[in-house]
């Protein structure tokens, strides 16, 4: 079976809303990468070296997902030890649902594949 790896665990923003991953896990097993309170951006070599490390057997089948807030610079590093190790990289990105007056919170994770080496 497939993994979902979540680059950084969600938390409740601002308006109090978490995002929800169930629809996510139709695509995989859920993996977190990285918790909240951890800031890639501050530590970049212990953040790389845990993201290959819980990348390592990352294939094409696989999927990265962030979904949205935390620290930007754990897509980066999360996106680049995945194409260390697959030469396509899958991305669940979420797609809103524009009929419900452009509500954030519906919508569903529609997937993307990469190619990171030609």
């Amino acid at each position: 079976m497939a993994t979902v790896y979540v680059v950084q665990r969600p938390t409740q923003n601002k308006f109090g809303w978490t995002p929800d991953l169930s629809d996510a896990a139709k695509y995989g097993e859920l993996e977190i990468i990285f918790e909240p309170s951890e800031q890639p951006q501050f530590s970049p070599a212990p953040a790389i070296h845990k993201a290959k490390k819980i990348l390592k057997d990352f294939s094409e089948d696989d999927y990265l997902l962030w979904a949205g807030g935390g620290d930007p610079t754990a897509v980066m590093i999360a996106c680049m030890a995945a194409s260390q190790v697959s030469p396509k990289v899958s991305i669940l990105r979420w797609e809103r649902n524009f009929d419900t007056h452009r509500d954030r919170r519906k919508g569903w994770y529609m997937p993307c594949t990469l190619e990171m080496r030609s």
